[in-house]
């Protein structure tokens, strides 16, 4: 789940509590972690949070992403962001909502191709337990000849979206939502901005507000901060959220990337700086815990190494893992263990180069979830999606059975002309859709005039879960402008 979104005024004096410690829990009662919640025991104790179920039925939603453009000389891209909702035998696309105007959209004359340049981030949690997911969207606005980041939550209910809060503009990037502390409610974690390779380093925060939000500008009901950032000698610039020792709270793992020109290596980075790390979800909060094995290079590294881009239970175990790749080299699978990611089994590779959008999911239905991204080809004409299922044993690069390709052929569209064309494949999700317990993928492409005049109508094709993962033959196409027509 996979994949990449800013709550609270009050969040600044969170990080003065951490200015002079690794690890700093701030509450109202003053006892260095996040007061317990107020729900019950048995509330607390009622099985996993909500991830993904936005109108509270049971069954996991998806938000989806596209643009479209009118096929007239001139005309502008339009954002698309709608929730599609599961239902028995299919979603409906007339009973999807649109998302868009619930929160302010990036200015689309700011890109050619705003599809591709799209910056905005989004996903999904209960952040305030009200029995229904909400979302998370960061994206750039335009105000006057400003570019501004702003985040938003928009609130889940029965029927869908029912309301919508604009974060403070001095909270740091959302990142993920997890249950860090264990009490049973998602709380979301953010991320400061690194040191930018600069001589004057300084702290990077990552600052968990612990849940349930309120509905008043997202307020925490408490929040921690850890300098993940080594202070300042660590630029971290990625994160993967998941429970990777299976005790029930969400860890994270936080990978440091270094320029070529980055001015500390003038000075040399001590030994002692992990360029990733594992961090442990505690009673209060996040606390670190260690090197990454298959993940963490030498100490004090400054190359690019190797960087976790996806976590999921891939062997069913229990214990998330991480997908990581070096580069543009091939990626490697490194398995949750009781002590931390790496620690137990050894990483297994070989699963060919994975390139751009991946997402996680279980596609059919065997309690383990599986991988999918897309692959480009040379020329991008034969771009197609790649599908890695999981096991037992985990991800498998031996068995072909457990790889699937899938191509444009494969669901019967003609092959790519010209970089106008549809896109195939610049969006995808994983969400079972129809409950049957296997995840549909969705295929997105855009709707656009290519280079001949054509007329091409954006949406997704979903592809059916089945025994043997997506089905290439089971499959229909949504078009955007037939959602939310119900």
């Amino acid at each position: 789940m996979y994949a990449s979104a800013h709550l609270r005024a009050t969040i600044p004096a969170a990080l003065l509590c951490a200015a002079a410690l690794l690890l700093v829990g701030c509450s109202a009662g003053g006892d260095g972690g996040p007061a317990p919640s107020a729900r019950s025991s048995a509330e607390r104790d009622r099985g996993p949070v909500n991830r993904d179920d936005i109108n509270g039925d049971g069954h996991a939603d998806a938000v989806i992403n596209n643009w479209d453009k009118d096929p007239k000389s001139g005309a502008e891209w339009h954002n698309n962001r709608f929730i599609v909702f599961a239902a028995p035998g299919g979603t409906e696309p007339g009973a999807a909502v649109r998302l868009t105007g619930r929160y302010v959209e990036p200015n689309p004359s700011l890109t050619p191709f705003p599809f591709a340049d799209d910056g905005s981030t989004q996903f999904t949690g209960d952040l305030d337990d009200d029995g229904h997911a909400d979302v998370v969207v960061s994206n750039m606005v335009l105000r006057g000849e400003k570019l501004t980041p702003e985040q938003h939550v928009i609130w889940g209910g029965p029927d869908g979206p029912s309301g919508a809060a604009k974060l403070p503009a001095d909270v740091h990037p959302a990142t993920a939502a997890g249950d860090f502390d264990g009490d049973g409610a998602l709380d979301l974690l953010t991320l400061a901005a690194d040191s930018n390779g600069e001589a004057d380093r300084k702290p990077q925060y990552a600052t968990v507000l612990h849940g349930p939000l309120n509905r008043d500008r997202g307020a925490p009901r408490a929040t921690s901060a850890l300098d993940v950032g080594y202070d300042g000698w660590a630029s971290i610039a990625g994160t993967v959220v998941g429970d990777f020792d299976g005790d029930g709270r969400d860890d994270l793992v936080a990978k440091a990337e270094y320029d070529e020109e980055d001015v500390r290596f003038e000075e040399g980075i001590p030994q002692d700086v992990l360029d990733a790390t594992f961090y442990r979800g505690t009673a209060r909060g996040l606390k670190a815990a260690g090197a990454v094995p298959g993940i963490t290079g030498a100490p004090g590294i400054t190359e690019k190494g190797t960087s976790p881009i996806a976590a999921g239970d891939f062997d069913g175990d229990g214990r998330d893992d991480i997908l990581a790749q070096r580069g543009d080299e091939e990626p490697i699978a490194v398995y949750g263990s009781g002590k931390g990611p790496g620690r137990g089994r050894p990483a297994s590779g070989g699963f060919g180069k994975l390139w751009a959008t991946r997402v996680v999911g279980d596609s059919n239905g065997d309690g383990c979830d599986d991988i999918v991204a897309r692959s480009r080809s040379k020329n991008h004409r034969n771009d197609q999606v790649t599908v890695l299922l999981g096991g037992k044993d985990g991800l498998s690069a031996s068995d072909a059975s457990r790889t699937i390709a899938i191509d444009r052929s494969a669901i019967g569209l003609p092959p790519r002309r010209s970089a106008y064309d549809d896109h195939f494949a610049w969006d995808m999700h994983l969400a079972d859709l129809d409950t049957d317990g296997r995840a549909e993928l969705l295929i997105g492409t855009v709707g656009t005039v290519g280079l001949h005049e054509t007329r091409m109508d954006g949406g997704y094709w979903i592809l059916r879960g089945t025994k043997d993962g997506p089905s290439t033959t089971d499959r229909r196409f949504i078009k955007i402008k037939d959602l939310d027509r119900g």
